[in-house]
């Protein structure tokens, strides 16, 4: 069904908002430093912690709230 990678990144997300999964399923992405620098500019908020942690602690908040997206 998902024949796009648009349409799978967005499956995804749908999926972790329903499930209340988006800012652990990020946070698990952003382990690994070196990666990070491979995949983002060096201006980018994921590379600088204090932005990491505003993003983190946003989508976090997310989790209070009921999705109820069609999967």
């Amino acid at each position: 069904q998902l024949k796009t990678p648009v349409g799978r990144g967005r499956a995804f997300l749908r999926y972790c908002l329903v499930h209340r999964q988006l800012a652990e399923s990020l946070q698990l992405c952003l382990l690994d430093p070196e990666s990070l620098c491979e995949w983002y500019y060096a201006r980018s908020p994921f590379l600088s912690p204090k932005r990491r942690a505003e993003i983190l602690g946003s989508l976090y908040e997310l989790d209070c709230v009921t999705f109820h997206l069609a999967l």
